[in-house]
């Protein structure tokens, strides 16, 4: 799970960087006088070791993930592709990751953390207005505790064709038709109380688009409202309303370019079935929440991370260190990164401290004190003066999509401290 120039050079928890110079005690070669029976003892002593190691690495990282415990996703580990283009658009900086999440196209706040959610299929088509939707979204998985900056409804919209659209409006041919035959309003209700005993549901407006059916595209709804209500009173989560309507406000008569509800059609070979449930799974509706667990904190500064100086090996420096969750089976259930690269701080800090080893006036006069009486204090130790986040995709235990970022996970910067 991680590579070093000597695995053994780890010693968890990683996220304090403790490492040590050297491998597993009692790593060398044995000696050609050395019994098979000693040796055989001794390699299962380090297996044993290295074993625990690994252990400890994993519940320290769990817990700092958050998770109570191993996500074990059922069946292929796949993700929206959405989720992917943010995670993607996020980490592609050249300057390092920040805590926040920063798109173009979307105001998120303080957010640290996205997650996805699908509509539930029992969600169905009013059975008298084909022109309205009721989907049901279950986010009792997130948090009460974490602040939502934003939720979006995303519905993905297929292109209609001229003649489609002509038949539609019961006209005779294309060239009858006007620029309002194209255009279609979409608008997502948040359903306050549901229809019980001959009353009309009670619901309000939160978001309206007005769309060109000719083109394909996913359309973004501001559901936060929604949401918060969700997880403040789970027992008051009825669904969202979609309603389709014309220019005039009149029920649409193109609906079906919404995906709603899946095409399953028991008829169709197995092969083109599970490729209807593929594209199922990426245009199905779906919530992005956008939140913050308020553990961020502001991100350290650059200063003293392009110092340069000449650097003896054996003094106060970053080393690489690259955490590979294949190696303990990680990579069912975080989709990406595959690994990432931590390094870690090792070396001397030797008297008298030079500008380059980035010290502070305190490890220098501690460093100044130790050379003239060893016994008093212990040198100035190496270690990270500079982190910085990474971010991970992947599924939770409750198996929803979860990308979140993760601070103090690299060290950019070392010094004598």
């Amino acid at each position: 799970m991680v590579t070093t120039s000597h695995w053994g050079q780890l010693v968890v928890p990683l996220v304090c960087c403790c490492v040590v110079v050297g491998g597993w005690p009692g790593s060398t070669s044995s000696s050609s006088s050395s019994s098979s029976s000693s040796r055989s003892s001794q390699n299962e002593g380090d297996q044993n070791r290295k074993t625990q190691v690994i252990e400890a690495f994993e519940s320290t990282l769990l817990g700092m993930f958050g998770l109570k415990e191993r996500p074990r996703p059922q069946g292929k580990l796949r993700v929206p592709q959405y989720m992917m283009d943010l995670y993607r658009s996020h980490t592609e900086h050249q300057d390092g990751i920040s805590m926040h999440f920063d798109f173009d196209h979307l105001s998120t706040g303080t957010a640290n953390t996205i997650r996805s959610y699908h509509h539930e299929d029992a969600g169905q088509v009013l059975p008298t207005e084909h022109h309205r939707h009721t989907v049901i979204f279950n986010i009792s998985t997130m948090p009460a505790e974490e602040v939502l900056t934003m939720a979006e409804l995303r519905l993905f919209r297929k292109d209609l064709e001229e003649h489609s659209i002509a038949k539609r409006h019961a006209l005779d041919d294309r060239k009858s038709l006007e620029p309002i035959h194209y255009m279609q309003r979409i608008n997502v209700f948040h359903i306050l109380k549901p229809v019980a005993r001959n009353r009309d549901t009670i619901k309000r407006l939160i978001d309206t688009r007005l769309v060109d059916v000719r083109n394909s595209s996913w359309e973004s709804f501001d559901v936060r409202p929604a949401v918060t209500s969700w997880v403040e009173v789970p027992e008051k989560n009825h669904g969202l309303e979609i309603e389709l309507i014309d220019s005039r406000g009149r029920p649409s008569p193109n609906h079906h370019h919404v995906r709603v509800t899946r095409e399953a059609d028991p008829s169709k070979v197995q092969e083109l079935q599970n490729e209807e449930d593929e594209r199922w799974f990426q245009t199905r509706p779906q919530i992005v929440t956008y939140s913050d667990d308020g553990r961020t904190k502001r991100s350290p500064s650059s200063r003293g991370r392009k110092r340069k100086g000449k650097r003896l090996k054996a003094n106060c420096r970053r080393h690489p260190l690259y955490v590979d969750f294949s190696d303990v089976h990680w990579n069912d259930w975080i989709v990406a990164p595959a690994g990432y690269q931590a390094y870690y701080c090792h070396g001397e800090c030797p008297f008298p401290l030079a500008e380059h080893l980035n010290t502070t006036n305190h490890a220098i006069v501690q460093t100044l004190v130790n050379s003239v009486n060893p016994a008093l204090v212990p040198k100035a130790c190496c270690g990270p003066t500079e982190l910085s986040a990474i971010s991970m995709l992947y599924l939770d235990e409750y198996e929803k999509v979860v990308l979140k970022n993760y601070q103090d996970m690299v060290v950019e910067g070392c010094g004598c401290r």
